[in-house]
């Protein structure tokens, strides 16, 4: 049986500054709190005026590249946002509710990988984060300093991307 949730429709602000924005305050949480997917999901959920703490926290397990040096928490905060705005509203939907992010989330992997440079966080930071000391060692670091720049860059490479898909009106829910 497929339960009907109504989800409010989501409007990105116009104009561009809300991408500088989402950039900035990506760049400052990460600076602050650190946890590369969350700071980018919190900067997007503070900026589309979405309150829901527990998406916020599902992104807390996806810094250091899934605490495993595996995939950048930028890729995994672009997908979580992707979703969020495309994704299907209900598992029941089944394949025919996951096809319209296909497309727009292989794109936004490659613009990311474009942008910042690999989707592995070993491959970007050279860091095991399986090994505690090699990762509070990093982030001690002046290397990690890095990940500022990544995470606001990935970010507004993000923002960038959902308003290109808006503008060409691709950027929709069924």
């Amino acid at each position: 049986m497929i339960t009907q949730t109504t989800i409010p429709e989501i409007l990105l602000p116009d104009g561009d500054e809300w991408i500088s924005r989402v950039k900035e305050k990506a760049f400052e949480n990460m600076k602050r709190y650190d946890g590369c997917a969350q700071v980018i999901v919190d900067a997007f959920m503070q900026e589309l005026d979405m309150h829901d703490p527990l998406v916020v926290r599902s992104a807390t397990a996806f810094l250091g590249g899934m605490l495993s040096s595996y995939t950048c928490g930028v890729h995994v905060a672009g997908m979580m946002v992707l979703g969020l705005l495309i994704g299907r509203e209900n598992i029941q939907e089944g394949l025919d509710g996951v096809f319209p992010i296909a497309a727009p989330g292989q794109g936004l992997i490659r613009r990311l990988n474009a942008k910042i440079g690999s989707h592995s966080c070993r491959e970007l930071t050279g860091v095991d984060f399986t090994d505690l000391n090699q990762a509070l060692a990093f982030h001690a670091s002046k290397e990690h300093e890095k990940c500022f720049t990544r995470v606001a860059d990935g970010a507004e490479e993000i923002a960038l991307f959902i308003k290109e898909l808006n503008e060409k009106g691709e950027l929709f829910r069924l």
